[in-house]
């Protein structure tokens, strides 16, 4: 299988698992349709030995019986921001390019000071901003030279946050510039919903299902029309509903299972969904803490949900859940904790995760998976990470924790 030339017209920021099995397997498909005519070009914004994949893979996705095989072709490039920043440039130049899809994690959208001149900038907003520079520049302000963000990342308004990020190193950049990127470039909010949980060089492998959402300027739909393919792709004028009950119920208790599970002897998703603790203490925790704070109809998507975790075929281990797991609970589970608290109850489960994460990170519970930045890590071994009531609730589960083990104190946890 060889690489089929297409003008660029996507920047992809981030080239793991999820984006392969997800967005350029429906750009695949788009252009299979006919109803796109797409090249991507992924930006490794990190500075990991580690390096996303160029050329053509196969995405296979399991469903209820069945599985669908898809040769993708639509990567065309990967350029290196930390090995080659001239080339990053130059694709931001490229005449083609109108979209911009990301998945940084959790952790990646960050609106701080930084060096803008250095190469690169050292956040994700900051090389964006950087980049539309360079293509600002370049076509003389050109307001038909906007792109049209995507971002990914599973936080609350995505896109907003992104375009905050990115307006906020615009400004010192230039003020006709930040006038171009506020007028010109579009920020849209996203939610995206797929499994897919393992993959290498040549293969990708995931679930059948996904769901794509898309608000915002309506003009997005015409720039990039999947659900014309028959995609799973929804351009919506507010996707706040469906975040909340997604990231809650999928993407809550992914973070809680991966948190608690591999405690108990567990390495897969499916394998912590049927173990007799860890299965009712993922059961209890949808029903009685994170149900409460959703709309009546949420009960149906918890329960597809729990049929999409038991998939065997996924082989989804827990340990690559943990990425930036702390940020993650902070976006997923903090929310259910505090609503909890506004209306008189509790969240202890919710809780109890947390205790688990903080454990695991300072190194008190064994060979605890822990993916996450040398600062967050040095601020959990400080004690600097929580405070206030939910670090006194997070004390007494560390404590029963330390004293009993973790099976004994998650049965405590759960009467």
């Amino acid at each position: 299988m060889s690489v089929r030339q297409r003008p660029v017209r996507v920047l992809q920021i981030g080239g793991g698992n999820f984006l392969r099995g997800f967005a350029d397997w429906m750009i695949q498909k788009g252009n299979d349709a006919g109803v796109l005519d797409h090249g991507v070009v992924v930006l490794k914004v990190t500075a990991s030995a580690s390096a996303p994949v160029a050329g053509p893979f196969r995405v296979v996705l399991d469903g209820a019986g069945f599985t669908e095989v898809t040769d993708v072709d639509v990567i065309q490039e990967v350029a290196g921001a930390y090995t080659d920043w001239d080339r990053c440039l130059a694709v931001a130049r490229g005449a083609d390019l109108r979209l911009v899809v990301s998945n940084t994690t959790d952790a990646g959208i960050v609106s701080v000071d930084e060096d803008l001149g250095a190469r690169p900038p050292a956040t994700f907003p900051g090389k964006m901003a950087v980049l539309l520079h360079e293509r600002w520049r370049h076509f003389g302000g050109d307001p038909d030279r906007g792109l049209s963000f995507l971002p990914c990342e599973l936080i609350e308004e995505n896109g907003q946050a992104l375009r905050a990020a990115v307006l906020r190193h615009a400004a010192v950049l230039d003020p006709g510039f930040a006038g171009w990127v506020g007028a010109h470039c579009r920020f849209h909010d996203t939610i995206v919903d797929r499994i897919v949980p393992s993959g290498d060089a040549g293969e990708v492998r995931g679930e059948f299902y996904a769901r794509w959402a898309i608000a915002g300027d309506p003009r997005i739909r015409d720039e990039f029309p999947l659900d014309r393919a028959g995609l799973p792709v929804e351009f919506l004028a507010d996707i706040r509903p469906f975040r909340e009950k997604k990231v809650r119920i999928l993407n809550g208790s992914h973070t809680a299972l991966a948190a608690v599970a591999p405690l108990l002897g567990c390495v897969t998703v499916d394998a912590a969904v049927e173990h007799p603790l860890a299965g009712e203490f993922l059961r209890r925790l949808l029903r009685d803490e994170v149900l409460p704070t959703l709309p009546a109809d949420a009960g149906a998507f918890v329960e597809a949900t729990l049929e999409r975790f038991r998939n065997p075929a996924l082989e989804h281990r827990l340990s690559d859940i943990a990425l930036n797991a702390l940020s993650k609970w902070d976006a997923r589970n903090r929310p259910v904790v505090t609503d909890r608290w506004a209306v008189g109850e509790q969240a202890p489960l919710s809780v109890f995760a947390l205790a688990c994460l903080l454990l695991g990170y300072a190194g008190e519970l064994g060979d605890y998976p822990v993916r996450d930045s040398a600062e967050v890590i040095t601020q959990v071994r400080a004690g600097s990470w929580v405070r206030g009531r939910l670090a006194e609730e997070t004390a007494e589960h560390m404590r029963v924790i330390r004293e009993a083990g973790p099976a004994a104190a998650l049965e405590k946890a759960l009467r």
